[in-house]
Formats: C-alpha cells, sequence, structure tokens
C-alpha cells in the first residue's frame, strides 16, 4: 500500500471512452515515481482518495506530550522535580485502561519487567493476593498507543482538567475535539 498526499487538480472527460481523468498533485515526487513505474501496466487498480488528517502520533499525541510537560514543569519546584513521563503514567493510572492478573510470585517481577518495556505507559502496579495468598494480582496498564477513540479522549480530557486545576493554558475546546476526534489506536 502506498499512502501519499497532494491535491486534486484537474477532472476531465475522455471523449473516447467515456471515463473521467482526474490529475492529482502529487506531494512525494520519489515516492510517486516509483509508483507509476510499479503499477503503469496494470490494467486495473483499486485506490482511495480521501481528505489528509493529520495522523494521532503528530497531533493528538504531541498536544498529550506537550501538556504533560507543562504539568511536570508547573509542579517541579527546588525540592522535587516531576517529567512529562511522569505526569503521563499518572494519568494513565487515573483514567487508563487495565487488566489483572493472577501472577506467581515468582514471576511477578518477569511479567512486570517485560510489561514496561513495551513503552512509556505500560505500567505496572501491585494490587492485591488471591484469597489462598498463593498469587499476585497484578494491574497491567496499556499505553495510549492501544486506546481508542473514546479511552484517548478520556485521558487528554484528565490531563487537560489537571491544566485548568494548575491554571496551564490550553487549546480551545473545539480545537480539543478535533485533536480527540482524529485519534486512531495503533497508528
Amino acid at each position: 500500500m502506498h499512502e501519499l498526499t497532494g491535491a486534486i487538480k484537474d477532472l476531465s472527460l475522455d471523449f473516447k471512452t467515456g471515463k473521467a481523468l482526474l490529475t492529482l498533485s502529487i506531494n512525494e515526487k520519489q515516492n510517486a515515481m516509483a509508483l507509476y513505474d510499479e503499477l503503469r501496466e496494470t490494467e486495473k487498480l483499486s485506490f482511495t482518495v480521501d481528505k489528509y488528517r493529520e495522523k494521532r502520533s503528530s497531533a493528538a499525541n504531541r498536544y498529550c506530550w506537550k501538556l504533560c510537560g507543562e504539568i511536570a514543569e508547573k509542579l517541579s519546584n527546588d525540592k522535587v522535580v516531576h517529567t512529562k513521563e511522569d505526569i503521563y503514567r499518572e494519568a494513565i493510572k487515573n483514567c487508563g485502561v487495565w487488566y489483572d492478573d493472577e501472577v506467581e510470585p515468582e514471576k511477578v517481577n518477569w511479567r512486570c519487567t517485560a510489561w514496561q518495556k513495551i513503552g512509556t505507559g505500560w505500567i505496572t502496579e501491585r494490587v492485591d493476593f488471591t484469597p489462598d495468598g498463593n498469587k499476585e494480582i497484578i494491574r497491567f496498564y496499556y499505553g495510549s498507543s492501544m486506546y481508542n477513540t473514546k479511552q484517548m479522549s478520556r485521558l487528554i480530557d484528565n490531563i487537560v482538567q489537571d491544566c485548568k486545576a494548575l491554571g496551564i493554558e490550553t487549546m480551545p475546546p473545539d480545537e480539543i475535539e478535533r485533536l480527540k476526534s482524529l485519534w486512531k489506536a495503533g497508528e
């Protein structure tokens, strides 16, 4: 699959065949030329043209991290230093998505370490023991890269709420809603 960006430049009609001819202006010149070379002899193609939308990784995710950095800066002082990662992890714990699992004591450290290596928001927490006391109950939080639009909206809303409580300026609500609506997990 080839993902290119650009604009529609012209639409005309081939009077011989009666088919529409759509002319596109492609931003990625090298990719467009390679695509042309690869597919020019193909008799039938399938393609999709859609409005360009900034991916969540460069919009909602970036904004989330920006706000976490501002909160960390506001909360840090001579005695306590907070990082944006600290703030992000706390937000994940406050409103994130998790599952609890019963883990044998000798496997707790291994399971927690392996989970946390997936990413910054992939955190674990020891929450309880099974009734028989033979296993620990570990809470495994998913990082926001796995969140759907509703879950990411909840995370951003939580961080924005914290910003407002601290007097940190945020985007206007309609712009925040636009960012949240563009979120797609796993991009």
